[in-house]
C-alpha cells in the first residue's frame, strides 16, 4: 500500500481543511447550542462539488476514489464531527444508488443528489430492530399497482429538513422460499401521502444534525420504487455498511485529532503550581497517547479505504477502523475533557462538544460489540 498521497488529494485535503477553518469551525459552537440544521454550510460545501465526491462524471459527480473521500471527510470532523456525519449519511445514500439502483434511478435521482440540492437518507432502524437489522418489522405489500408501507423507523438521519430528498426505506417485502423474511429496499419522496415525518430526537451530541423517527401509514409509492432487486435489501445495507465504517473512521480520527489539538493548547496555556501543565508527566502522556491513537487510527482507516479503492475485499479491515477509531476518539474525549478539569465541564470549551459527540461513534455504524463479533468470525471463529 502507497501511503503517500496523491496530488489531487493533498490539493483536496488542503481545501477541506481551509473550509473547516474557516466555515465550519467558527460555526460549531452556536449550531450545537441552538440545535440549528446547518444550510448555510452545507450549501457552501455544494460550491465545492463534494456532495457528489464518490459518484461517477456521467452522473454530475467528481468520481473520486473512497481514500480521497476519507481524507476529505477527516479534515471536516475535525472541525466539528457532527457536520461531518450528515455528510457521511449522504455520501452512503449516493453510493448504494451507484452499487445497487437501476440505470434508469441513477439517471433520475443520483445528479440531483450529487448536486447537493437534494439531501440522501437511509432508514434502516426501528425502535426494536438495530444490530439486529433482519428483526425489522415495516412491511411492503403490493396493491393496485403500488407497494404500499406500514411501520416504524428510529434514529434515522438527514429525512426532516427542507432539502430532504426521502429515503431509501428497508422493508419486509415477503417471505423467502426458506420462509424467512424477504427484505426490500424502496424509494420514498418526501410528501408521498403516508409518510410521516416525527419530531426531532433530544441527543445529547450531534446537536446540529436531523435525527428522527419516520413513520409509515398505508404509505403508497410506484412499484417501479423498489430499490435495485427484490430480495437485496439487506446485503444491499451491508454493501453500504463497509463504506459507512469506513466513513466513520475518517469522521473519529478527525475527532480524536481535533481533542488532541484541543488539549494540547490549554495544556500549554493553563498554569498550576508555577508551570504549564503541559509540564507535568502525567498530562504528557495523556497527550502523548491521543497522539499515537490518532496516527493508528487514521493507518487503520486508509488501509481500509485503500483496499476499496482497489476493489479488493476490504469488510474486516473497515471493522477494525470503525471499532479502533471510535473507542479511540471515545477515550481522547475523556482523556481531553480530564486535561481540561472543571473547564470540560462548560459548553464555553469545545473539548465538552467533543466528550459529547464521541460516544455515539462507538454505537452508530456497527456497534463495538457487533464489529469485535464481525472481527472473531473473521478470524475463523
Amino acid at each position: 500500500m502507497e501511503f503517500e498521497m496523491t496530488d489531487e488529494q493533498r490539493m483536496l485535503q488542503d481545501m477541506a481543511r481551509e473550509f473547516a477553518r474557516k466555515e465550519i469551525a467558527p460555526a460549531a459552537k452556536e449550531l450545537d447550542r441552538n440545535r440549528q440544521f446547518p444550510y448555510e454550510l452545507w450549501n457552501k460545501l455544494k460550491e465545492l462539488s463534494l456532495p457528489g465526491i464518490l459518484v461517477p462524471e456521467e452522473y454530475g459527480g467528481q468520481g473520486l476514489d473512497p481514500l480521497t473521500y476519507a481524507i476529505v471527510l477527516e479534515e471536516l470532523a475535525r472541525a466539528d464531527d457532527s457536520f461531518a456525519a450528515i455528510f457521511q449519511v449522504h455520501i452512503l445514500v449516493t453510493e448504494m444508488y451507484k452499487l445497487y439502483a437501476s440505470k434508469e434511478h441513477k439517471e433520475k435521482f443520483l445528479p440531483i443528489l450529487a448536486s447537493g440540492d437534494k439531501l440522501g437518507g437511509f432508514a434502516l432502524t426501528e425502535p426494536n430492530a438495530g444490530s439486529d437489522a433482519a428483526a425489522i418489522l415495516t412491511r411492503a405489500e403490493q396493491k393496485g399497482g403500488k407497494w404500499v408501507l406500514n411501520g416504524t423507523k428510529m434514529f434515522i438521519t438527514n429525512c426532516g429538513t427542507d432539502i430532504s430528498f426521502g429515503p431509501i426505506v428497508m422493508a419486509i417485502s415477503g417471505k423467502q422460499p426458506d420462509g424467512k423474511k424477504e427484505i426490500s429496499s424502496f424509494i420514498v419522496p418526501t410528501g408521498t401521502p403516508g409518510y410521516l415525518i416525527g419530531s426531532r430526537n433530544d441527543t445529547i451530541g450531534w446537536c446540529n444534525m436531523d435525527n428522527r423517527e419516520l413513520v409509515f401509514e398505508d404509505c403508497g409509492i410506484p412499484e417501479e420504487n423498489l430499490f435495485g432487486n427484490r430480495g437485496k435489501g439487506i446485503a444491499q445495507a451491508l454493501g453500504g455498511l463497509n463504506l459507512g465504517r469506513i466513513a466513520f473512521g475518517a469522521i473519529c480520527t478527525g475527532l480524536a485529532q481535533a481533542c488532541l489539538d484541543a488539549s494540547l493548547a490549554y495544556a500549554k496555556e493553563r498554569v498550576q503550581f508555577g508551570k504549564p501543565i503541559s509540564k507535568f508527566q502525567e498530562i504528557q502522556f495523556k497527550l502523548a497517547d491521543m497522539a499515537f491513537r490518532v496516527q493508528a487510527a487514521r493507518a487503520l482507516t486508509h488501509k481500509a479505504a485503500w483496499l476499496k479503492a482497489q476493489g479488493r475485499p476490504h469488510a474486516t479491515e473497515a471493522t477494525m477502523a470503525k471499532l479502533y477509531a471510535s473507542e479511540a476518539a471515545m477515550q481522547s474525549a475523556l482523556d481531553g475533557f480530564q486535561i481540561h478539569g472543571g473547564y470540560g465541564f462548560t459548553r464555553e470549551y469545545d473539548i465538552n462538544r467533543y466528550y459529547r459527540d464521541a460516544k455515539i461513534m462507538t454505537i452508530g455504524e456497527g456497534t463495538s460489540e457487533i464489529c469485535r463479533i464481525v472481527i472473531a468470525r473473521a478470524l475463523g471463529c
